[in-house]
């Protein structure tokens, strides 16, 4: 019998790049959780869309074990209201089927019950969800593979979409942290997503794994744009009493987060303080993993894109 996989937000993002994964490996029986069914998703993945309501934890527990499903793996957008992943943890806590539960951290961060992550609004559903996790039975792990590759390249094959930080690739921008030396951990969403058909195989779990595509500093990224495009980008230097006071240097990019936010006058102090504060950090080293269990290591199996081979594969040169 093959082990039933949920993806929850499978249709799109990371969570289409892991339910491709999981089906080109062929061991697996891959659901897609969706708040809406998607005959053409379906036909596209090779994976059943299941329509499900996020609020009902019982009509959730019922699709969990109707479906004998063993492994739930999150990546649904959470950002803005961690309820509906809780209800999932509930679900899942619940059903008899079901084992093992990968919540929706995906982050460049590792976060942590510690005072620096306790106001920092992406921090507090994941950290909810994981306090929730440790009071289940059920085995779980988070997974911290850096910054999406895409995020600093243009033309990867992805299914992602593309968020701007500190670095605006479309419009050849930058506003870099400090003096631009700070390393940052960056993976393709591709070879994130090669790694979850083997780590399903393990029989037992760390409590969180890392991933590293490869690490660099921004100047580099900068660089490697620059060769990989073939022009000069504008790049200014946030100073770290600029970021101490939550304010970044505005680029084009940041109008998709505005959007995302309720209008640049809304968005405009929520982005900023966020993109300092990740400055602050990256300057400290919190964007690189020094601790912890790499699936690099146990899995040196697989190949990951490195920056320059990445820009390559973009440009049709690999």
């Amino acid at each position: 019998m093959s082990v039933v996989v949920v993806v929850a937000g499978g249709s799109s993002g990371l969570g289409r790049a892991i339910v491709d994964a999981l089906m080109e490996d062929g061991r697996f029986e891959v659901l897609i959780f969706s708040r809406t069914g998607n005959s053409q998703i379906e036909k596209e993945s090779g994976a059943r869309v299941l329509a499900v309501d996020y609020s009902n934890v019982d009509a959730l527990t019922t699709i969990l074990e109707t479906n004998n499903v063993e492994v739930l793996i999150t990546t649904a957008n959470t950002m803005h209201d961690p309820t509906p992943e809780l209800n999932m943890i509930a679900a899942a806590a619940r059903s008899h089927s079901t084992k093992r539960f990968i919540p929706n951290t995906w982050s460049a961060l590792e976060f942590k019950d510690e005072p620096r992550f306790k106001n920092f609004p992406l921090a507090q559903g994941r950290l909810e969800a994981m306090a929730q996790l440790q009071q289940t039975g059920l085995e779980w792990t988070a997974i911290y593979p850096g910054l999406f590759m895409e995020y600093v390249t243009e033309g990867l094959p992805s299914t992602l979409t593309i968020n701007t930080m500190m670095f605006d690739v479309k419009h050849n921008a930058a506003a870099l942290p400090n003096n631009g030396e700070a390393k940052i951990t960056l993976t393709y969403s591709r070879d994130i997503a090669k790694y979850i058909p083997k780590l399903l195989m393990l029989e037992k779990w760390e409590p969180a794994y890392f991933i590293i595509g490869d690490v660099k500093s921004w100047n580099e990224v900068v660089a490697a744009a620059e060769k990989g495009k073939g022009v000069k980008f504008n790049v200014t230097y946030d100073s770290l009493e600029q970021l101490r006071v939550g304010k970044v240097t505005e680029l084009p990019g940041h109008a998709r987060m505005y959007e995302r936010f309720g209008g640049r006058e809304r968005a405009l102090p929520v982005v900023q303080g966020l993109f300092a504060q990740y400055g602050l950090w990256m300057d400290e080293g919190l964007f690189t993993y020094q601790d912890g269990a790499k699936l690099n290591d146990l899995f040196p199996e697989v190949e990951t894109l490195g920056l320059e081979e990445a820009w390559k594969v973009a440009g049709g040169k690999a």
